[in-house]
């Protein structure tokens, strides 16, 4: 089992570029960011302030919202960012912003780019300590830019390359063996966690299909054997209803073979059961004595999964309505453009056949299939003391 990171928050996932835009902020603020003497200022009759720093940090911030989804394209307009400020002056804070840009960049773009943007940086760096030693060449200013250059452009290189590589450069032995047992303890913990989770569905899963499989069967031989009971004795009817009981039995037995035989195979759980089809169901619930009322006919064109749904929903609606109504149930089918309506309508009775035969898992399980496929179903007691299923699947199947 592979086991998935947890995404991170959204609040997660910008902290490091909302806290270096913030330290660029404060260096702006605390008079950190300097102005250069540039004549074009003086021939524009223009004196630069330093709050200027934040027009250009401000497109920044921006820039940075990009650093995820298109790294390139926000290095390239956050160098534009840094060459505009540069014409104001000196600001730190959005070199560390500009910092920012290339580690991102460096960790999601192709290796090709990252090794040509390494070439360049480190030549960009090289050439301005090679400016510096020329005579008249400014040292002191040559050997700041060099610094700059190197910690502000090749330094997050560097970093990136590391965690591409999955173990940072010159790593002792025993830290790496203790981030190695760090990393697999947290694996383990993750792939319990979704072993648990997938062993808690494949139980409901079961238990699903065991409802749904003997729970109509069951209900009727005891709806059956109990009607006979109480009633006097009478040869030709109770003989009826043996053959009822046991014919229903059998269908029982063989439906929950059916089901053993897939689980051990392995194959996809919503299949449809065999020899179970929507006249077989209405047939089976009327051999039962329930009086059905059917409207439509269920479309030949469905897919496997939306077809098994649409079956077990009017099973167990009329499996309900045969243990809790009249005996009476109108089912109504019909097809839209994008969506398959079912509706199943059933009496209530004062007095249900066996009150005790209901625990509620059936519409549980009912609700769950349905929201399985993409879904809706609202169960619930009409205005007119009719217990009404309604259920609305889309044709084009959704995965949740």
């Amino acid at each position: 089992m592979t086991a998935t990171p947890p995404r991170p928050s959204a609040g997660r996932l910008h902290l490091q570029q909302v806290f270096t835009l913030g330290l660029a902020v404060m260096f702006i603020v605390m008079g950190w960011a300097g102005i250069a003497e540039f004549s074009w200022w003086r021939q524009l009759g223009l004196v630069p302030q330093p709050w200027w720093h934040l027009v250009p940090l401000a497109l920044m911030a921006g820039v940075m919202l990009l650093r995820i989804r298109k790294p390139v394209l926000a290095l390239v307009l956050g160098v534009l960012c840094v060459v505009a400020d540069l014409l104001i002056g000196f600001n730190l804070g959005i070199l560390l912003c500009l910092s920012d840009l290339i580690y991102s960049f460096a960790l999601r773009a192709t290796a090709r780019s990252v090794r040509i943007t390494s070439v360049v940086s480190v030549v960009f760096s090289v050439a301005m300590l090679a400016l510096a030693l020329l005579p008249g060449g400014g040292l002191a200013f040559g050997v700041t830019v060099t610094l700059l250059s190197f910690s502000v452009l090749v330094m997050p290189l560097w970093w990136a390359s590391e965690v591409r590589r999955g173990r940072p450069l010159w790593q002792e032995p025993d830290t790496h063996e203790s981030l190695d047992r760090e990393r697999h303890a947290a694996l383990l913990r993750e792939q319990e966690a979704q072993r648990r989770v997938a062993i808690d569905a494949e139980r409901r899963q079961m238990a699903s299909e065991l409802h749904d499989v003997v729970s109509s069967q069951v209900s009727a031989i005891a709806l059956t054997s109990g009607a006979v009971l109480h009633a006097e004795p009478d040869a030709q009817r109770d003989r009826k209803a043996l053959e009822t009981i046991r014919t229903t039995s059998v269908d029982a037995l063989d439906q929950l073979g059916e089901m053993v035989r897939v689980l051990r195979s392995g194959a996809p759980d919503t299949a449809p059961l065999e020899h179970t089809d929507w006249n077989t169901v209405i047939a089976r619930a009327e051999s039962h004595g329930l009086t059905v009322s059917a409207e439509g006919t269920m479309p030949d064109d469905l897919s496997a999964s939306t077809e098994h749904v649409v079956i077990r929903v009017l099973q167990e609606s009329l499996t309900n309505a045969l243990k809790h109504g009249d005996k009476t149930a109108q089912v109504h089918i019909d097809r839209g453009r994008r969506t398959l309506r079912l509706r199943v309508t059933s009496g209530l009775s004062d007095h249900p056949a066996d009150a005790a035969m209901g625990s509620g898992t059936g519409v549980i399980a009912m609700q769950e299939r349905v929201e399985l496929v993409g879904g809706r179903m609202l169960a619930h007691q009409s205005s007119d003391d009719t217990w009404l299923v309604e259920v609305e699947l889309p044709l084009k199947e959704t995965s949740r």
